[in-house]
């Protein structure tokens, strides 16, 4: 591997670990109802402003030991694990699409699905700015895409949207329980938007054998189905590993 491909990847990760800071902050405060902008990144314990050399991603966190510096208080590791998850994640687009117009669609995409998992993970909510906003994303980019065309692009949004829409009337008319969110709707015809029919197979058939794996010890510890699990997360997973690996390949 040459020198500049190496200083691309590292300027790459470098990006995407700040990207990521701003993705924590985006977690944090979208669900609460705050600004975005304002006020200044805070201690959650004593709510000391945070210096600009005490949020460098990554480096701060570790330098500091994982502890703020005025008060002492632990800082969530998801922090970290955000921002070096995100620099990764810069690097393996450009590694996965040679292409650099698709390689920065599916960053902005993951990217999305990172956001709005986390906190559906948190909230049990998928906020309509992240899955009707990505929706959007996904129908607009179609027309610059040498890859996908518009009508791949409102087919996987009809298809995954559609086919959730089904499950969810399934459960709220004919079984009168809520067995999954109409966000999970509206997240799947973003993902259908953006990565076609595959990436919505790659969301129902990985994203759930992931969630039953995750679900199970829950179930043989309480001997008992009832329970909630945000769904979310599992199916932008659930795509992300479809897409990376390139499933389709194995089928073509």
């Amino acid at each position: 591997m040459e020198v500049i491909q190496l200083l691309e990847y590292a300027f790459l990760f470098a990006l995407g670990a700040v990207l990521g800071s701003f993705y924590n902050v985006l977690v944090y405060r979208i669900p609460r109802g705050m600004s975005i902008v304002s006020p200044p990144s805070s201690c959650p314990h004593c709510g000391a402003k945070i210096r600009w050399y005490d949020n460098i991603p990554i480096v701060s966190y570790l330098l500091l030991r994982g502890k703020c510096r005025h008060c002492g208080g632990r800082i969530s590791p998801r922090y970290p694990l955000v921002e070096a998850f995100t620099g990764l994640l810069a690097v393996l687009c450009r590694l996965r699409f040679e292409d650099i117009f698709l390689s920065l669609v599916f960053f902005v995409f993951f990217s999305i699905l990172l956001v709005a998992s986390l906190i559906d993970w948190d909230t049990f909510v998928l906020p309509d700015t992240f899955t009707l906003g990505g929706l959007a994303f996904g129908l607009v980019v179609s027309f610059f895409r040498q890859d996908f065309s518009l009508k791949e692009s409102l087919f996987g949004a009809f298809v995954g949207g559609g086919f959730f829409l089904l499950i969810y009337l399934y459960y709220t008319k004919l079984r009168k329980m809520e067995g999954l969110g109409f966000g999970d709707v509206k997240l799947m015809a973003f993902i259908g938007s953006v990565a076609g029919v595959w990436g919505v197979a790659y969301a129902v058939f990985l994203g759930s054998l992931l969630g039953l794996l995750y679900a199970l010890p829950i179930i043989l510890k309480n001997k008992s189905l009832q329970f909630a699990l945000p769904y979310g997360p599992f199916l932008s997973m659930g795509v992300f590993l479809g897409l990376l690996l390139d499933l389709k390949r194995f089928f073509l």
